[in-house]
């Protein structure tokens, strides 16, 4: 059997391989070459545990992408690495704040604040805290508030997502919607990744020709959300991505506390994102959150991870956050915790990337959130089943919903990160 000696220091071994020069860590070696926005956030809670400067670094890197109007983008191209696609050829124009640097033109669940309050709390003393918030804080807050600045239409407070793979989960059956209606790019494009993993257990060709035509729109629009609105048959109240966001108002006013600032989003604010979220993703029937069709102005019927999230958040409390467990592990049960997308619903599939499989971060985001309720029985439980996953089956990517098996990438960074986060304990 596996020690937990052991499977911390096989989890260090894949952070070391995947480390980039010191300046970022792949997500993967060779299915992911850039660095990925919501990737670092993980990595870098894997890297304070064994190297708080190398965490540092890596949240700083991603920053080095920032956008003049604060938005991290999804992915920080390497300009060394060319036989990526689709590469930044695609994203012309990026307005980036610092010169040379080559992004892609959307974001990703806002993880980044939120991992840089906890590394900050694992920071050797606290001078060395301090002082790295004091220099990360403002790009911090111009990165939060993007969203609400650029990202909401007016009529909500909650943020619009524009492209699946912003959503993180990029093939989750909620988007068969917009998939299914047969959009194609205007022009041919490749892809790369089906010719290192398997084919089946990667996003369709559909799938793709419904990405690469929401990154055209996207372009064509500047990037801009009133310019892109009337064009896209894609834009949505993702309940992922808006209880990331949250969490990382609240802990971006940890920060701001510490450092005897002002709160960077008014309480009042977050009360009014509380009811909207609320009010506008709450499926009493599922017992769950559901994400939202801006353009149809309803609920997108597919119950998924995303629907757990807000106890990530903190946007439930104790009791509600544990019936949603409970229902949702009741849902899938026959499947390992917690698949992507439980078995009952349409377009599952337990081997298709976020159709079905067990993901690590996933598992990780309901965990904290579990804990931060005080619901540490159900919490140690789920931690675990997480990490006897990876004792089994090793740092993949992701994870077949029934047998476990280790699907994707291999020597995955945020599954091995969040394994060093969940088997050391320290003050975050």
């Amino acid at each position: 059997m596996t020690t937990e000696a052991d499977l911390l220091r096989r989890a260090e071994q894949v952070l070391r391989r995947n480390d980039v020069g010191g300046a970022y860590t792949r997500p993967s070696p060779r299915l992911y070459p850039h660095q990925w926005n919501w990737d670092s956030a993980f990595a870098a809670l894997g890297w304070a545990r064994v190297d708080w400067h190398r965490a540092i670094r890596e949240i700083e890197m991603m920053l080095l992408g920032q956008w003049t109007s604060g938005m991290v983008p999804h992915i920080r191209y390497n300009p060394e690495v060319t036989d990526y696609a689709p590469g930044p050829e695609w994203w012309p124009d990026v307005p980036v704040r610092h010169a040379g640097q080559i992004t892609s033109g959307i974001s990703q669940p806002c993880a980044l604040v939120s991992a840089s309050y906890r590394v900050g709390l694992l920071a050797p003393d606290v001078s060395s805290r301090q002082e790295w918030w004091s220099e990360v804080y403002d790009s911090l807050v111009d990165a939060l508030l993007f969203f609400p600045r650029h990202r909401t239409t007016g009529d909500s407070p909650l943020i619009v997502v524009v492209h699946p793979w912003e959503s993180g989960l990029d093939n989750s059956p909620r988007w068969d919607f917009a998939t299914g209606q047969g959009y194609r790019p205007s022009r041919p494009y490749r892809r790369v990744d089906t010719a290192i993993v398997d084919p089946s257990a990667r996003p369709t060709g559909q799938d793709y020709d419904l990405y690469m035509y929401l990154v055209e729109l996207l372009s064509a629009a500047r990037y801009d959300l009133a310019d892109y609105l009337p064009r896209t048959p894609f834009a949505v109240y993702d309940a992922l991505f808006n209880a990331a966001w949250y969490r990382s108002a609240v802990d971006l006013n940890h920060i701001a506390a510490a450092l005897g600032k002002p709160p960077a989003v008014e309480e009042a604010s977050l009360t009014a994102f509380r009811d909207a979220y609320y009010r506008t993703l709450w499926e009493e029937e599922a017992g769950l959150f559901r994400d939202r069709d801006v353009l149809s102005d309803r609920r997108i019927p597919v119950d998924t991870i995303s629907g757990l999230m807000a106890v990530y958040a903190g946007l439930v409390d104790q009791d509600q956050a544990a019936r949603m467990l409970a229902r949702y592990r009741e849902r899938s049960r026959g499947c390992l915790p917690l698949p992507s997308t439980l078995p009952d619903q349409e377009g599952f599939d337990p081997v298709k990337y976020w159709r079905g499989p067990v993901w690590v971060n996933t598992n990780w985001m309901v965990i904290q959130g579990l804990a931060d309720l005080g619901l540490h029985q159900e919490a140690a439980e789920l931690t675990a089943q997480t990490l006897d996953r990876v004792r089994a089956a090793g740092f993949h990517e992701y994870f077949h919903a029934y047998s476990g098996e280790g699907v994707g990438g291999g020597d995955f960074t945020w599954s091995a990160a969040l394994v060093i986060d969940l088997l050391r304990p320290g003050p975050a």
